[in-house]
Order: C-alpha cells, then sequence, then structure tokens
C-alpha cells in the first residue's frame, strides 16, 4: 500500500499556489509554517509590512511548554505579499501546509484539536500532520474520517516534492472524501491503520528529493527502489542522516537484499558507522 501511496502521489495533478483549487472568495487562507525548518519565518514575514495575523499553533495546548519551538499559524488575505511569503517559507524545505475554510477561529480551534490523536497503542501522540508527507498519508488512509481528519478546512495545500512525479507545480490539493457533513471535533483523532508505514515511505520520498543532487539525480523509475533500500538500512539501525548521505551512492542502485555481501554487512553486530565504512569500501571495490 505505500509503494500505491507514492506513486499515487507521484502521478497527481499539481498548481502554483495562485493556481489551486478554491471554490469561494471568502474563504479564509492560513498556513502552518514548521519554525524547526523556517527559523527565520517570524523575522522574514514582519519584513514585509504587512499587518500581520500570527500566533504558535502550540498556544492554548497541552504542547504550550513547547510553543515558541513549535509551528506557526498565519492568516493572510489571498494575493497578499505576505501570503507570497507564507507560500515561500511553506516551499522551501518542504515547511508547512497551507489551507481554506470559512471560518478562521473553527479551523485554528480545529488544528489545535488535531494535534493529539490516538495512535493504536493505547496511548497518544503528538501529531505532526504540518509536514507534507505526513498529511499526505493521513489524506490517503483516512477514508471514511477524512471529515473528521479535515474537519471545517475545506481543502489542505501542501507542498509537493519539486523532483519528481509527472506534473509540474509545486502546490498538491486536498479535500475531504466523505459524504459526512462536519459537525464539531469530539474526542481524539485515531490515526487511521497503515498512515505510520505509508507516511514513513513518503517522509523518504521528500528527504531524497531534498536530497537529489547527492542521490545522483535520479529519475522517478529509481525512487522505490531507493526508498526500499533507506528502509532496509533504517532497519538495521543506520538512519542518521551523515551516514545516509554517505551511503547514496550504495542506496541509489540495485536492491541491497539482492546483495550478499551488502547484507552479511548490514546483520552484523558492528556498530553503525563501522557498517557505513564497510558498505562503502564494497561499494568502491565493485561500482555499479
Amino acid at each position: 500500500m505505500h509503494v500505491t501511496a507514492m506513486n499515487t502521489l507521484l502521478a497527481a495533478p499539481r498548481y502554483g499556489f495562485e493556481s489551486l483549487p478554491r471554490e469561494q472568495s471568502s474563504q479564509v487562507l492560513c498556513f502552518i509554517i514548521d519554525r524547526a525548518r523556517q527559523p527565520e519565518a517570524m523575522s522574514r514575514l514582519y519584513r514585509i509590512g504587512e499587518p500581520m495575523n500570527a500566533q504558535a499553533l502550540y498556544s492554548s495546548t497541552d504542547f504550550a511548554e513547547i510553543a515558541n519551538d513549535g509551528p506557526l499559524w498565519l492568516t493572510a488575505p489571498w494575493g497578499s505579499r505576505l501570503a507570497v511569503e507564507a507560500t515561500r517559507l511553506c516551499e522551501e524545505n518542504h515547511s508547512g501546509i497551507a489551507l481554506v475554510a470559512e471560518d478562521a477561529t473553527q479551523a485554528l480551534a480545529h488544528a489545535r484539536w488535531l494535534l493529539r490523536a490516538n495512535d493504536g497503542s493505547g496511548g497518544q501522540s503528538l501529531l505532526s500532520y504540518h509536514k507534507p508527507s505526513l498529511w499526505a498519508a493521513l489524506a490517503y488512509t483516512a477514508g471514511d474520517t477524512s471529515i473528521q481528519l479535515f474537519g471545517p478546512w475545506q481543502a489542505v495545500y501542501s507542498p509537493a516534492p519539486r523532483h519528481f512525479g509527472k506534473e509540474r507545480g509545486a502546490w498538491l490539493s486536498w479535500t475531504a472524501k466523505s459524504e459526512l457533513k462536519w459537525r464539531g471535533d469530539g474526542p481524539a483523532f485515531n490515526l487511521p491503520d497503515n498512515a505510520a508505514k505509508i507516511q514513513a515511505r513518503l517522509g523518504w520520498l521528500y528527504w531524497v528529493d531534498e536530497q537529489y543532487a547527492a542521490f545522483g539525480k535520479p529519475g522517478d523509475d529509481r525512487i522505490n527502489e531507493i526508498t526500499e533500500n533507506l528502509d532496509l538500512l533504517l532497519k538495521n539501525n543506520i538512519y542518521e542522516g551523515d551516514h545516509l548521505l554517505k551511503l547514496a551512492s550504495v542506496v541509489d542502485g540495485p536492491r541491497l537484499e539482492t546483495r550478499p555481501e551488502a547484507m552479511a554487512i548490514l546483520q552484523s553486530r558492528e556498530e553503525s558507522f563501522i557498517k557505513v565504512e564497510q558498505l562503502m569500501q564494497t561499494a568502491s571495490a565493485n561500482p555499479q
């Protein structure tokens, strides 16, 4: 299913931000910007010089203690210079999403409600749905519960991978696929089955997109094998970004599970950094 979701995302229609589908001119445009990825977001927005309605998304929630480091919630008029800058902030490094709703207060209340989700373990987790890969995974797996996911949001827009996909355009558009009408938020949102697995694969897609040159500028025909190889490295305790980038030429090759020498290294009890060095030596001795 995770492969199908990735292929579906790569084939989805894309848009320039100003050409995104929307129903009514009265819709409020909102952004959720990841300040961990865009630490200069507030200063960049202030420099625009337009009136700004922004606040920490985590304020007035159970996560208020980390509000200053959490995502930024912003409303901006369509076509304003403020909206253009917020759009740019989201596009850079896949650092947020945008959405439209009829009521900004309801939209923000739902955004805060959605932060805490039942994760299937009997507990609850912070849901970082403003990450484009996670939003896509949630949208693909929500099914009949999509009305709970979207709530009063009439559409959500997320940055698309820049280097992968058949369509041109920087943005994807999402709408609820439920015929039911939203009647308010109730108990915590239930994380859909398979959402975590699909997010993991889509997360690799977005990460490789960000590291496109390091991976040799691969085409769409390579991304399935690349993400499968990254999954296998992760399962064998190789997960640090620097280590993965060192292995870019190894990852952008045949499936690791078909390479006995590579599998012997991965399944050994060596420390991760030693495995990385051994895999690099193997790749140098046996270039693809």
